[in-house]
């Protein structure tokens, strides 16, 4: 897609959290060769978690949205002894859904594939699902 070389703005503060969640992705992908394999989901929702933040700060209102970071904080901070991790994923991800249907009925309705080219008419919706089980996190700043 071409803006005719214009960059979009990006809510004060947005592009710098950006560059740090695209620098925290790059450092968890060096890690995991070396942790053990229950970390990566752990990095997974700790992305999503700042994601979504970054979402809330550049001013995006959505219920469902929120209630699933919420959930993500509580469960990276939260003892994981007795978690079921499949199914907070699960549920997380169906929770997730919701969010985006209703984010979709202001959003355009043809989405261009230069944005991503893996994304078709035919391929709108994805699917997949989470089994893994435990695990530790780190701290906002911290990689685990």
């Amino acid at each position: 897609m071409s803006d005719g070389g214009k960059s979009p703005a990006l809510p004060p503060g947005s592009a710098e959290d950006i560059a740090v969640l695209a620098a925290f992705l790059v450092s968890s992908g060096i890690g995991l060769p070396y942790q053990p394999p229950l970390y990566g989901p752990f990095r997974f929702l700790d992305a999503a978690r700042r994601t979504l933040r970054i979402l809330e700060s550049g001013g995006v209102h959505n219920s469902a949205l929120v209630n699933v970071r919420q959930q993500i904080d509580t469960a990276l901070f939260a003892p994981i002894e007795n978690m079921d991790f499949a199914e907070l994923l699960e549920s997380l991800a169906l929770e997730m859904a919701d969010g985006l249907r209703t984010m979709g009925a202001d959003s355009d309705p043809d989405p261009d594939p230069d944005l991503d080219p893996d994304l078709d008419a035919n391929s709108a919706s994805g699917s997949g699902s989470a089994s893994a089980s435990g695990s530790a996190a780190g701290s906002e700043g911290t990689a685990v």
